[in-house]
Formats: structure tokens, sequence, C-alpha cells
């Protein structure tokens, strides 16, 4: 095997990694989605006001008797616009974490708004973009960094590095010995760095192991 090869495997290392893999895959996705669900239901309302369709009242798009309708769906545009601009432009993280706390405040200023009629739709979507501005503002807030962009560098660097251990493994371990196979001999130092000692002396003879601990 390559004498530079050294692997450091620590199992909570690995549980701590994918956990925080996931946070940010899922931080991600909401900010997306909220942004996405703002840009979508903001442009319908501003272009097809009168539209009335089942699947868009569902999505919540329809505010039938909220005030100030106009100025409503414009905010939802550039407030998705926002939640992108430091991912897209590199425009500062307070721009989306504003762009976060203002989402909450719209969406939820127009939920108090609508009618009070049971089972109206368009709540489930309304409740669901609420809950990801509350998750993208205190992510936000949590780290000092804007959630999409810094999950999206955390992922694409943890692809990248995944990619170059896969070329470092298919270079180097072929050459690693696989079960079953002569061990490659080699020469250690005895414990009062007297003689060297070869592991083809042994071969043969008696089995050897080998102790790593705090000494070494």
């Amino acid at each position: 095997m390559d004498p530079g090869y050294e692997t450091v495997v620590d199992p909570t290392t690995i549980v701590y990694t994918m956990t925080a893999m996931v946070i940010h895959g899922v931080m991600v996705a909401a900010q997306l989605g909220l942004a996405a669900y703002l840009l979508a239901t903001g442009t319908l309302a501003l272009l097809a006001p009168g539209l009335d369709k089942p699947w868009l009242q569902r999505l919540g798009a329809e505010h039938p008797g909220l005030p100030n309708a106009s100025a409503h769906a414009a905010a939802r545009v550039a407030l998705g616009l926002a939640l992108l601009a430091p991912f897209a432009v590199g425009a500062s993280f307070a721009v989306s974490l504003a762009a976060s706390f203002a989402s909450l405040a719209v969406l939820a200023s127009a939920e108090r708004g609508l009618p009070r009629v049971p089972g109206r739709p368009g709540r489930l979507a309304r409740g669901v973009a609420m809950a990801c501005a509350a998750v993208v503002a205190g992510f936000s807030v949590w780290e000092g960094e804007d959630g999409l962009d810094l999950g999206v560098e955390v992922i694409a660097t943890a692809q990248g590095w995944r990619t170059h251990e896969l070329d470092w493994q298919l270079e180097n371990d072929l050459k690693a010995p696989k079960v079953g196979d002569v061990a490659p001999d080699f020469a250690l130092q005895d414990p009062e760095g007297g003689v060297a000692v070869r592991l083809s002396d042994f071969r043969g003879k008696r089995p050897v192991a080998l102790v790593f601990g705090s000494y070494t």
C-alpha cells in the first residue's frame, strides 16, 4: 500500500457529517421552495388576477377579499427574488435574511386577511410556506450566512471531495493487498530503538500482531 495513505474513520464523525449534509439539504430545499412559491403565486396574481382555478386556490394563489391585492402580489415577487439574490448575484446575506422575515410577515398578514371559511383551499400550502420562511430566517440568524448559498457550497464541496477520494482510491488502492494475499514485507524498530525487526523474519514461524497505542 502507498505509505502516504492514512485513513482515520470515526463513526461519530460520519454521523455528524451526514447530519450536517441533511440539514443543509433541507435548508436549500426550504429556501428554494419558498422563493419559487412566492414568485409563482405573486406572478399569477399580478398577471391573471381574475383567474379562478381550483389548483390555483390549492396553491394559495387566490386571495378573495384581500385588501391591496396587487401590492401584496408585487411584494411576493420582490421577496422571492430577494431570497435568491445572495446565491444568484452575490448579494449580502442580509438581503435574504430580511426577505425571509418579511415573507413570514406578508404570508401571515394575508392569512389573517382571508375570510374565516372552514376548508378554504390553499391553507396547507400557505402554512408550509410560512413554516419555510420561519426555518430559513432562524437558520440564517444562527449561521450568520445565507442558507441557500451556504448549503450549495457545502454540498458541492463534499461532492468534490468524494470525487477526489474515489479518484485517489482508483489510483492507489489497486496496489493494496487483498484478503488472503501475502502481506508486504516491512521493518520496524524494537521498543528500545535497537535492531530493526522484519516481518519476513517470522514468516512460516508464528503469527504477527501489530498493536498501536497512545505510546506509538
